[in-house]
């Protein structure tokens, strides 16, 4: 469950089936969301329990009751019969015995489950957008058999904790229950979506995204899988093979989901080796790669199974078997060809004979070791026609289905999903069919180009350069650096290149774990249409192949272990070889403590700054590992260190580093005074100046603050095409403002920032984080 994604549907009172299917696989409530088997108001204390219940969410910010889930297990068993009141009815019961009139909506949905399709009810309670108001609840404004043991007493507040409706002792624990949502919501809205890729985490099951409604035809093909997976002990390993876009993922997320909901394993782990995906507005980043070693995938199982990884890769392996010949289990690892570490490989064919594990992977080839391949070959034209036609209602299309298009869509896309899942896309842009059709088939316009041309046409010419000249990396997704020494062009430069890129999603910005360095991708395809038009640009490839060849030859001269680091280096000034060493040390401390080797960190940090006494970019790092360990008074020691030897390359990390530290110990003053100094050292850091304006707020010195998000928000309104940092400068803005009184001037940044969202479809996804203030319109 994702707080952050929950409040936001509760403030949009989102009751869409899409919702209601989301909240089925939540499989636990909270605050926000209870589950019900059934719903009945034909006796007085049900009404009075669904009152209660009604409030409580009200009294949370309001919230959803799922009806059909089976209570304690959350089991999806759905109704017999459709709730029979309307949202009026309900409004009318609890105002009746409450005296209090709450917003309360209904919904029933038809969802399709294996057994077939099921009905559930969706009650949504609505409440006010604003968690200010959240510290003000409702009282009960009447009572309701006020004598009896479920009755309502005016005056009582109800409020939703945890799990449960209860009657709350005073204000203050209402209080500190709003503060704990918002904390958590705050949390899994900058975290969550980056620690965990999973949809599902209940018990020993963890899976990925379904990533659609409906599944579309080979039924045939489908059963083969199931049974399979099912069948013959001796078999563990069943590798879906074939072409890249020819559906093996989707395919395999249909089966695994079919094996969740009727429990045939006890445990079932579901790992993907992507990074990206490709819908129908562009490339998209996935939630986080989650195969990328052996030491990975041990991790991922024994935390499946509530179980505290060990150091040692012997002692992992030992201990996995042990779960995997206890419990039956389904490993599920996707884009195995994409996975450059062999001995993942070697793990699961060496399984023991004891093993109840089944093992059921996707890959463009076969392994070649014992395993039962099951081939994914294109779609035939009954099932190009079944797709289209299905895809089609789902994107709202009334895209021609007669045999003569049948025949040329699948000529043109030959038969691959992907392919014509962009067919789609693009006659619903123009309504052409013909027109897009030849516009493929043509010379100058293959099946690689059909997708890109019309966007390419509307990009700068920076960006188109820039594009062009990711096709020459290779299979190495470049980073900023690696672009800026092929085209010779400061940072600057192909920076605003690549947001034009990644706003138009040719390009998605990725961040390498452990290591943090920051790659930009771009999907085959999108590269080999960039390659094309490379070879129509003179001598502009030559001279960029050139200054890359150079660069390479240069990194070749050193070690294999410093080549690694060499943006670091740079961009810290560490210059003396200690240093450097003492630098790798601390990366390999970092990766060591996100894979749970805690105690290995601790003796490389120990080792970094044993290594070089004098460095502060290694005692700031060691300051930030120390905070990660919760140990306040070692972070603020080193941080504080770290600020005394810091330089002018290393002054805005070291004093960050101490603000962050102090913010953990309350000290606002102290926080100020850290994050100005860092500014010193950076001006141009707008993420240090937001950090600055932010904890001026928090000092109260509202005015200051807002002189920083103002310099911020000046120099992003610039910028020819808005970022989420200046959205989130004027929400800050917009803050202080209020709590000066100037509503003026705050209403003049809610109107800037309702533009900048109408007009930027690209950054809907902070509309929510403005919906309080529609309360005001």
């Amino acid at each position: 469950m994702n707080f952050a994604k929950l409040e936001r549907m509760v403030v949009e009172g989102d009751m869409s089936k899409d919702a209601l299917i989301y909240l089925l696989h939540c499989k636990t409530e909270c605050e926000w969301l209870d589950y019900k088997q059934d719903f009945h108001l034909e006796h007085e204390s049900q009404l009075c329990d669904f009152a209660k219940d009604a409030i409580a969410l009200k009294n949370v910010g309001g919230g959803f009751l799922v009806i059909g889930v089976r209570d304690k297990t959350w089991e999806p068993i759905g109704i017999k019969f459709q709730i029979p009141y309307d949202s009026k009815q309900l409004q009318d019961k609890v105002l009746k015995c409450t005296g209090i009139t709450i917003d309360i909506f209904i919904a029933n949905h038809d969802v399709v489950l294996r057994k077939g399709k099921t009905t559930f009810g969706l009650i949504y309670v609505r409440a006010s957008k604003k968690r200010t108001k959240r510290h003000s609840p409702s009282l009960t404004k009447k009572s309701y058999q006020p004598t009896l043991p479920y009755g309502i007493r005016q005056g009582e507040i109800y409020i939703r904790e945890n799990d449960q409706t209860i009657r709350a002792k005073s204000l203050e624990s209402v209080s500190e229950i709003i503060d704990r949502l918002s904390d958590l919501s705050d949390s899994d809205s900058i975290e969550s979506e980056q620690t965990s890729p999973f949809a599902i985490i209940y018990n020993t099951y963890r899976l990925l995204e379904k990533g659609f409604d409906t599944y579309i035809g080979r039924n045939t093909l489908r059963e083969n899988i199931l049974k399979a997976v099912s069948k013959d002990p001796r078999i563990w390993i069943i590798n879906v093979h074939g072409p890249g876009g020819v559906g093996k993922s989707a395919l395999v997320n249909w089966v695994t989901y079919e094996f969740y909901e009727e429990k045939v394993f006890e445990a079932i782990i579901q790992l993907t080796a992507k990074e990206t995906y490709l819908s129908p507005t562009g490339i998209k980043r996935l939630l986080g790669r989650s195969l990328y070693s052996l030491e990975n995938l041990l991790d991922q199982i024994l935390r499946a199974f509530h179980e505290i990884p060990p150091t040692p890769l012997d002692n992992k392996v030992k201990l996995v078997v042990e779960y995997l010949s206890a419990y039956k289990t389904l490993l599920v690892l996707d884009n195995m060809e994409t996975v450059s570490d062999g001995r993942i490989l070697d793990f699961i064919q060496k399984l023991p004979p004891e093993s109840q594990a089944k093992v059921l992977i996707t890959s463009r080839t076969r392994t070649g070791g014992w395993e039962l391949p099951i081939y994914v070959k294109e779609l035939d034209k009954g099932e190009i026609y079944d797709f289209i036609k299905i895809k089609s209602e789902e994107m709202n299309v009334d895209f021609p289905l007669d045999e003569i298009t049948i025949s040329n869509v699948e000529r043109v896309t030959g038969g691959l999903p992907l392919a014509i899942q962009w067919l789609i896309g693009k006659f619903k842009l123009s309504g052409d069919i013909k027109k897009e059709l030849d516009s493929v088939l043509s010379p100058d316009s293959p099946v690689l180009e059909f997708s890109f041309r019309n966007i390419w046409g509307k990009l700068s010419s920076d960006s188109q350069a820039v594009l062009a000249i990711m096709s020459i990396f290779e299979n190495r997704p470049p980073e900023i650096e690696l672009l800026s020494v092929a085209l010779g062009w400061p940072k600057d430069r192909i920076e605003r290149a690549l947001e034009e890129l990644i706003v138009v999603t040719f390009v998605a910005k990725t961040i390498q774990e452990p290591i943090g360095n920051v790659i930009y991708t771009a999907l085959p395809i999108t590269l080999s249409f960039a390659q094309y038009q490379l070879g129509e640009m003179g001598d502009f490839e030559t001279k960029c192949r050139q200054r890359y060849q150079i660069y390479n030859n240069q990194l070749e001269l050193k070690e294999y272990e410093t080549q690694k680091f060499d943006n670091i280096f740079l961009e810290y000034g560490l210059q003396s070889e200690n240093e450097r060493k003492a630098a790798v040390l601390c990366k390999r401390g970092q990766s060591e403590f996100f894979g749970g080797n805690v105690e290995v960190a601790d003796e490389l940090f120990k080792q970094a700054k044993e290594m070089a006494p004098s460095s502060a970019y290694i005692f700031a790092m060691s300051a930030s590992n120390h905070l990660a360990r919760n140990r306040l008074g070692a972070a603020l020691k080193d941080a504080t260190e770290s600020c005394r030897k810091s330089t002018k390359k290393t002054g805005s990390l070291c004093y960050t580093i101490k603000a962050r530290v102090l913010k953990i110990q309350k000290d606002f003053n102290g926080v100020v005074e850290a994050f100005k100094a860092a500014l010193e050292f950076n001006p141009s850091d707008v993420f240090v100046r937001h950090q600055y304006g932010v904890a001026l707020s928090k000092a109260k010195q509202t005015e200051e603050a807002i002189r920083q998000f103002t310099i911020i928000i000046d120099e992003e309104k610039n910028k020819s095409i808005p970022q989420e940092t200046l959205l989130i400068a004027l929400k800050t803005r917009i803050h202080n403002f209020k709590r000066l009184g100037k509503h003026i001037d705050a209403q003049s940044d809610i109107d800037l920032a309702t533009d900048i969202l109408k007009n930027y479809p690209h950054l809907q996804n902070l509309a929510w984080r403005f919906a309080e203030y529609e309360d005001n319109q």
